[in-house]
């Protein structure tokens, strides 16, 4: 029979737009429909233990499978097919048969499970049964009566098997599973009237659609023959519609033009006037209106005039509402007129001959007519009235006067037809401004000058911008003074006239200790500070025949001059830097300064201003090298010295290059029982020739803070593989030590790299003790230091304060910062063993000390059994020294360690006062 979802009769329209809504929905589900029911059928038959006839155990599932994958098939053939409304019809005429006769089968073979199958999987098959039932059901809910076969045949006999089953639980299951039923089939009816409803809405609106696309169509054909183009705005002004001729225009969409779009396409020369007017008109009480031009922008990059138009639709009460436009393209208007106003100006500028002040000298009368412009530039009113010649010499500055009579007078003279000179003249302001000026001279028959014609030029900005760039060319910005450039102009002139006066010549070259690290820490505005007073402070005490430059920097350069051929340099020096390095103020707080000089004379030191210049550095490194605040006049031995230097860096580079740093090991012994507590890694490399060096062979590179930071890197890494070699031979070590300098904590993340090596090499921090001088602690950064000593105690690493009491020894320090172990300096422990009660006493307050706060302490250089007594009585808790080993490579530790354990015995004699000696040199 036909199916006519409509039961009211309804129009054949009607029934015909239902039948298309069902069967799109229909398709759409499809998919998902029959992927249900192959999991269903499939999951069904894999997973149920039941024995029994073949036909229904194996040929039932397979058959389901077979129905379900032809179906899908046909499905996939029929998918983006065009289908009329009687195909329409036929297809879910035939899936109402199929979905009842395939939930037949499959509800009848779902029972046959269910009855067949044990208790235990019982409910699951249940819950397959019904779940895939219900899920079907939802899939057909555009054909209710499809819907309704499947939950009747499918779902059904399952759920009244559970009624007989005679348990509880399953009877429970059964009344769930009907009353689901129910709702689903009430919700399939509810959602039918719906569709049907919503169904005879979009007829309505689409008859409505259809008026509106007639109207639009009537009013975009008489947009599209208007030339001009209409637009509407809000009260706000924001465009809400455009019309299409936007497009031809600007070669844009119209769509780019809503809201505030539009202003993309004015040119950036029209558009604050544009905006400017708008909002005029936007707030305007009364006689609201917007009449502008301005030029639009196509898309190719050209530009066309147009006139713009608005009057705004107000509503009863007179408020805005919208605003009705046309914007009128008028490009060969506005370019007719703006021919004619260039032809007007071409004739302006024709009279004046050029851009500049026009004037007119009668040479007969002496009289000066000035053109447009002359009162500006010159300030004085009578210019626009003319002038006589005496006026304007009387304002001529005297050094340039001889210059314009003599020019004057070669005109008069017939020697001279045309001209240009500059000059200074006195303006109204009584400031002096620059002028150029040239002319052209007109002569009468008799060749007698008559008139001369010219051109006035105030060049005034471009003189002071040429003095400017001069100045800054050869001077600093920041301070003022003379920069390297001009700094080596005025040392060649210098050494020239020395030549010729039999002078000598000084250069003292001055440095701000430290300036970088308080640059860092204080930040770049407070650099700046100091640089500027240093260099206020240079200035003031300067000899009048001396210049002083800033080479860069925190570099600055003094030049003396007059200098006899004895005079020492150090004396001059010290009295120029007098109070240059006094305390300065800076943010409320005292910042000390500090000021290193190198010094030297020409030509002794020096034969040209280069190596001049470079002894006086060299005498600098010397002068920093003996600490900060030095003055150090030039030596010859300072080049050897630089060389050596130069040399070292060259070493350190090489090896660190080539990986020849090797770490030697010197052990640290308990002075009570002596056992192994640890080891301190000490830096030695390999040279290609000379074979194994000390690090004092290298200590230049030390200075360098790439090459410092990059050895200690170097060595860590070292140390990390030994301690691996030596944990995995079960050897116990205690404790390594490594170094620490400024340089590495100048360094961002310092810390953060050392524990992140153990972390990656799977060694606990713990193992490690970082040894650190007391230099650290005074230097700008110290906030630096204190915040990664406290990140590697927290992990366990402990920090030692080595060569206690020998530099800027503080016991602040030991509060402040997370000292674990003083290590007490060798010059003491030397003299130990002699009659000097001084060392006595600040060794043994330096223990005292310790022992109080809880610190350990390190004695080093301990070399003979005196020492170790007396240590021992002082209640020292480490010796490191000779008298323990010497520094030993890592293949000797292990043999070395074992040869040890054989000798605490005699530890225990030097405790009750006997000899330890020295048994067994392979360890020293």
């Amino acid at each position: 029979m036909p199916i006519s979802p409509v039961a009211d009769g309804s129009a054949p329209a009607q029934s015909d737009a239902v039948v298309r809504e069902q069967y799109a929905s229909l398709v759409r589900q499809i998919p998902l429909m029959y992927a249900l029911m192959f999991l269903n059928v499939l999951f069904l038959a894999l997973v149920t233990p039941v024995k029994g006839p073949l036909a229904i155990s194996l040929v039932a599932p397979l058959l389901l499978v077979a129905i379900v994958a032809s179906r899908g098939a046909a499905w996939y053939m029929r998918r983006g097919r065009t289908v009329d409304d009687d195909e329409m019809r036929g297809y879910l005429r035939w899936t109402i048969i199929r979905a009842g006769a395939f939930s037949f089968l499959f509800g009848g073979w779902g029972l046959y499970l269910f009855l067949a199958a044990d208790p235990f999987h019982t409910p699951a098959i249940a819950l397959f049964i019904f779940v895939g039932s219900i899920s079907c059901c939802y899939c057909l809910q555009a054909l209710p009566a499809a819907a309704r076969l499947v939950l009747l045949f499918g779902a059904m006999p399952v759920t009244i098997g559970l009624f007989f089953t005679r348990d509880l639980y399953f009877t429970g299951m059964g009344l769930t599973f009907l009353l689901g039923a129910i709702v689903i089939l009430r919700t399939i009816a509810t959602t039918r009237s719906a569709v049907f409803e919503s169904l005879r809405s979009r007829s309505e609106m689409a008859a409505l659609i259809e008026a509106l696309q007639r109207s639009e169509e009537h009013y975009r054909y008489s947009v599209e023959l208007n030339p001009q183009i209409p637009w509407i705005s809000d009260p706000e002004g924001r465009i809400v519609e455009v019309g299409p001729r936007w497009s031809e225009l600007t070669g844009v969409s119209p769509k780019a033009a809503l809201g505030w779009g539009w202003t993309e396409a004015v040119h950036p020369d029209d558009r604050p006037g544009v905006l400017s007017h708008w909002t005029e008109a936007l707030t305007s009480e009364e006689n609201a209106v917007a009449d502008v031009r301005y030029r639009v922008r196509h898309s190719d990059g050209s530009f066309r005039w147009c006139r713009a138009r608005a009057h705004p639709r107000r509503d009863e009460d007179g408020r805005i509402i919208s605003w009705y436009g046309t914007l009128e393209d008028i490009h060969d208007q506005v370019t007719a007129e703006l021919a004619l106003r260039e032809s007007e100006e071409l004739y302006r500028l024709a009279s004046r001959a050029t851009n500049d002040v026009i004037w007119d000298m009668s040479h007969v009368t002496g009289r000066i007519e000035w053109g447009n412009g002359a009162e500006q530039i010159l300030g004085y009113p009578e210019a626009a009235r003319g002038t006589s010649l005496k006026w304007w010499k009387e304002r001529i500055h005297p050094e340039d006067l001889a210059h314009v009579n003599a020019t004057y007078d070669r005109i008069r003279t017939n020697r001279q037809d045309s001209w240009s000179h500059e000059y200074r003249f006195r303006a109204a302001s009584g400031e002096y401004i620059n002028l150029f000026s040239r002319g052209y001279v007109v002569r009468g028959e008799g060749g007698e000058a008559v008139r001369s014609i010219g051109a006035l030029l105030d060049v005034t900005d471009a003189r002071r911008a040429e003095r400017e760039l001069r100045w800054a060319a050869n001077h600093d910005p920041l301070t003022g003074l003379p920069n390297r450039k001009l700094f080596g102009e005025v040392l060649e002139a210098a050494l020239a006239s020395a030549t010729t006066a039999a002078n000598c010549v000084g250069v003292i070259v001055i440095d701000v200790d430290g300036f970088k690290l308080l640059n860092d820490s204080l930040g770049h505005a407070a650099g700046d500070q100091l640089l500027r007073t240093v260099a206020e402070r240079l200035q003031a005490n300067l000899p009048p025949d001396a210049t002083v430059a800033r080479l860069g920097g925190d570099e600055f350069a003094v030049i003396m001059t007059g200098l006899g051929r004895d005079e020492p340099l150090v004396p001059a020096t010290e009295a120029i830097l007098s109070g240059v390095g006094d305390d300065l103020t800076i943010d409320e707080g005292a910042v000390e300064v500090s000021i290193s000089a190198g010094a030297a004379i020409w030509p002794a030191d020096g034969q040209d201003a280069e190596a001049l210049l470079k002894s006086a550095d060299l005498a600098l490194y010397a002068a920093k090298s003996d600490g900060a605040g030095g003055i150090r006049a030039f030596r010859p031995d300072m080049r050897e010295a630089a060389e050596s230097r130069k040399s070292m860096l060259r070493e350190a580079r090489s090896a660190l290059s080539d990986d020849r740093i090797i770490p030697f090991y010197q052990a640290k012994a308990d002075l009570v029982t002596g056992e192994i507590v640890g080891f301190e890694a000490l830096l030695r490399w390999h040279h290609h020739r000379r074979g194994l060096q000390p690090p004092g062979a290298i200590r230049a590179a030390f200075e360098d803070t790439l090459l410092a930071t990059a050895l200690t890197d170097r060595m860590i890494d070292h140390v990390l593989a030994d301690m691996e070699r030596l944990t995995e031979k079960g050897i116990m070590f205690g404790r390594i030590a490594i170094n620490g300098s400024l340089a590495d904590f100048r360094r961002d993340g310092f810390a953060d790299r050392i524990l992140t090596k153990f972390h990656k090499q799977g060694l606990p921090p713990t193992l490690l003790e970082l040894e650190v001088t007391e230099s650290v602690f005074v230097d700008h950064l110290a906030s630096n230091v204190e915040r990664a000593l406290q990140t590697l105690a927290a992990e366990g690493v402990s920090i030692a304060l080595d060569d206690f009491g020998t530099g800027y020894a503080s016991l602040t320090h030991l509060q402040q910062f997370p000292v674990h172990v003083l290590k007490i300096d060798r010059s003491f422990i030397s003299r130990l063993d002699t009659e000097e009660s001084a060392d006595f006493a600040i060794v043994h307050g330096v223990i005292d000390i310790a022992r109080r706060m809880k610190i350990a302490t390190v004695a080093e250089g301990v070399e003979n059994e005196r020492q170790l007594s007396r240590l021992r009585e002082l209640g020292c808790d480490i010796g490191q020294g000779y008298l323990v080993s010497r520094a030993i490579g890592i293949e000797r530790v292990p043999g070395w360690l074992k040869r040890w354990s054989q000798r605490p015995p005699a530890w225990s004699r030097a405790a009750e006062g006997e000899p330890v000696g020295r048994q067994g040199g392979s360890g020293q």
